[in-house]
């Protein structure tokens, strides 16, 4: 079992956006003023992948890394997607990702 605790992807952009003073007059994060920052990202689909009633996006991680300053595997979603494509065929070729399920599995054992 890990040790690591899952914290969602809305949860953690809450708690950074809160940390940077990126708030609204009440304290809480302002989703909205964030958006702004965000070059391809409009605020409708932030606000729908931090509420879950939308998957997030890996450009919404990466553009949201990016505007905060923090490496995108700060959101746990991203390292996952990362560790997934690891194992990809199609994106690290057949070669690449049955080495790695090899060390994978060498490493369960």
């Amino acid at each position: 079992m890990a040790d690591h605790k899952f914290i969602p992807f809305g949860t953690r952009l809450r708690d950074l956006l809160q940390e940077r003073g990126i708030t609204t007059g009440m304290g809480n994060a302002n989703f909205k003023a964030f958006a702004e920052l965000l070059p391809t990202i409009h605020y409708e689909t932030l606000r729908k992948q931090v509420s879950g009633e939308r998957p997030v996006g890996i450009d919404t991680m990466r553009e949201s890394a990016d505007a905060l300053n923090v490496p995108p595997e700060t959101f746990d979603e991203y390292a996952l997607w990362e560790a997934q494509r690891d194992f990809d065929p199609r994106e690290v070729g057949v070669e690449t990702a049955l080495a790695n399920l090899d060390r994978w599995a060498k490493g369960k054992r």
